[in-house]
């Protein structure tokens, strides 16, 4: 089972997607998982589960919603640049999302950016309708997709850290970080998964992840620190029940500070999705 990435999909991806796809050299050597708790190995299995039947149903790819974005830049002292609020209208369309900009800081975009979505729409359309065009978007994605899987599970050590209550709801709290030693590298996004730790909520009544924070522990360099390096990233992604036993994400929240070549970015981004409506 695989998990094509999304303008909301869930779990780790999400933060690579926005805005650091890694490049490296793929490697050969794969870590084999050492042996579990028992309790954890059953949600991990329960929650992979979950996920293949969310990913057979669709869900992600049914519901037209809004979508609200808010970035903020920031200088070297942690002062605010720039700070601009985007409002989109997220449609589904075979298989797939377009996000059609609406508004810009509390302002209806004008006619010129109305003709501008329009043009973005008919590409979009273009793209999607033709298989080979479609197949070289999908081959891109899947440089930075997550399969959610025995080999993602196995590049982590992972700990049962209890139950707590997460809006009303009680979840299971597992914290994990990369295991030690050389991990696989395959793709853009293994360079960032390696490095990275947190924690994953498990709602324990339906197994569907409620919440992912991370954070990147060591500086990740872009092509061997050639081009530039990122230095931190952070993030927490919220998901919750949309209509009757459909999860879907609500909200994500990364920062990051990344240099490429003699530019230097310091961003946070929170992007929130709301009014959830079944399109088909």
């Amino acid at each position: 089972m695989q998990h094509r990435p999304s303008p909301s999909s869930w779990f780790l991806t999400v933060a690579f997607v926005a805005g650091f796809a890694v490049l490296g050299v793929a490697g050969n050597q794969t870590v084999p998982p050492d042996p579990e708790d028992p309790a954890l190995r059953e949600i991990i299995d329960r929650g992979l589960e979950r996920a293949a039947w969310a990913e057979e149903e669709g869900f992600e790819t049914r519901y037209r919603r809004a979508m609200t974005r808010r970035v903020q830049r920031f200088d070297g002292d942690g002062e605010v640049t720039d700070d601009e609020t985007l409002r989109y209208q997220v449609e589904p369309y075979q298989g797939a999302l377009f996000a059609r900009l609406m508004a810009r800081d509390g302002e209806p975009i004008d006619a010129r950016g109305r003709r501008e979505q329009e043009r973005r729409w008919e590409e979009f359309q273009v793209e999607i309708d033709d298989p080979e065009k479609r197949a070289a978007r999908e081959r891109e994605a899947e440089e930075n997709e997550i399969r959610f899987d025995e080999e993602l599970i196995g590049r982590y050590t992972a700990r049962l850290d209890g139950v707590q209550d997460l809006r009303g709801r009680p979840s299971h709290v597992i914290t994990f970080e990369p295991r030690p030693g050389r991990l696989p590298v395959r793709r853009r996004i293994d360079h960032a998964l390696n490095r990275s730790r947190g924690e994953v909520w498990i709602d324990t009544e339906t197994y569907e992840i409620a919440r992912v924070s991370f954070q990147l522990m060591d500086r990740v360099r872009l092509w061997w620190g050639i081009i530039g390096s990122i230095s931190d990233a952070t993030g927490r992604l919220e998901r919750r029940p949309v209509a009757g036993d459909v999860w879907l994400d609500t909200e994500f929240e990364i920062y990051f500070h990344v240099r490429v070549l003699f530019r230097t970015t310091r961003r946070n981004t929170t992007t929130q999705w709301s009014e959830f409506e079944r399109a088909d």
